[in-house]
Formats: structure tokens, C-alpha cells, sequence
């Protein structure tokens, strides 16, 4: 079974990671914006992923684009990551979910924390909400929320992904209590609608 701190790196590579081949070798990859994620891509996932898999990841700013990456070339950890359900290339062209036992909370906050917004969604009513271009990924997310005791919306589709909601107010402070999101961006948005 995962642990708390592998599960929530699960969680990261399923929301912006990627395992690409790369000439001889394979890269290990976590995306994010350049301002927004900065913070929380060198402070928080860079440090987790050298505890946890003793890897140290670079960082790679894209020419013309408001994206970096943080990166690393190993295979040996994409092995490890591999056999957690972390696929090799295009996700979206696999069942994205995990393949081992995890602890969910920390697998919602990696998966939150990458993929996930928070916002008012009129008055002072917050809305949690989760997001990805596969399916198979959102409706464990929502079988996950459901064993937490949260109540997620349906699943709903718009041109290029699919999300489902935390509605109920009480639900989002819990959330933000119990799964614990690391990046500064949903703390600062969560505490500014409060």
C-alpha cells in the first residue's frame, strides 16, 4: 500500500506529470504555471519527490509560454511509478486510476493541488472543483470523494474535459481541513473567499 506522501505524488503525476521516453532514458515530468505554481513545484514537489524517490528534478522554463517544468531523467523511478498506474506517453489514452492501494486523502490533495481550482461561486458560496480530459480518472475521483463521506456532483462534460463539483459549504471547509491542499495558489483563493 502507498503511503500518505507516495500517494499524493500519484496524485501530482496524474493531474500535470508525465512519463515520456527520451532518447535512451525516460523523463519524469511535473508541468504547472510559471507564476502561479512556482511556489509550490520548488518548495513543495521538488522536496517531496527527492524524499520519496530520490530523485532530483531540474527546472525548465518554456520559451514563450507562461509553463515550467520540473523534471528529472530516470528509469528506475518511472518503473516505480509505472507500476502505481502512472503510464508511459498519453494519458488520455489509458483507464487513468491507480493499480495499488493508496491513501485517497493524500492522492486527492497531489490530484487537487495540480488539477483542482477553487472558487466563489456567488455571494460568499466556494466551490471546489475537479477536472481532466479522462474520465476513467474522474469517475475514481468521485467513488474516492464518496468514500470520504463527501457528496460530488455528477460528472459533467464540456469540449475537452470532464468535472465534477464540491458544492456543499461545510464539504469544502472539510475538504480543505482533512485532504489538506499544499499549493499556496487554493489556500490564498480558499481564505480570500472566506
Amino acid at each position: 500500500m502507498l503511503d500518505e506522501r507516495q500517494s499524493e505524488i500519484l496524485g501530482i503525476m496524474f493531474g500535470d506529470g508525465s512519463l515520456s521516453k527520451v532518447g535512451g532514458s525516460i523523463q519524469i515530468a511535473v508541468t504547472g504555471h510559471k507564476v502561479d505554481d512556482k511556489d509550490y513545484l520548488l518548495n513543495h514537489v521538488c522536496p517531496l519527490f527527492a524524499k520519496e524517490l530520490a530523485v532530483n528534478m531540474k527546472i525548465r522554463n518554456r520559451p514563450n509560454e507562461q509553463t515550467m517544468d520540473i523534471y528529472a531523467y530516470s528509469k528506475d523511478v518511472a518503473r516505480v511509478l509505472n507500476t502505481w498506474g502512472m503510464p508511459l506517453g498519453v494519458k488520455n489514452a489509458v483507464k487513468l486510476q491507480p493499480v495499488v492501494p493508496l491513501c485517497e486523502n493524500g492522492f486527492l490533495r497531489g490530484l487537487f493541488d495540480t488539477d483542482g481550482s477553487i472558487y466563489r461561486k456567488y455571494g460568499k458560496y466556494r466551490q471546489i472543483q475537479f477536472k481532466s480530459s479522462n474520465k476513467p480518472l474522474m469517475n475514481y475521483t468521485v467513488k474516492a470523494l464518496k468514500r470520504m463521506k463527501f457528496n460530488p456532483t455528477e460528472i459533467v462534460q464540456d469540449e475537452t474535459n470532464y468535472k465534477l463539483y464540491l458544492c456543499r459549504q461545510g464539504e469544502v471547509k472539510r475538504f480543505f481541513e482533512e485532504v489538506a491542499p499544499t499549493n499556496q495558489k487554493h489556500q490564498i483563493r480558499f481564505q480570500r473567499i472566506s
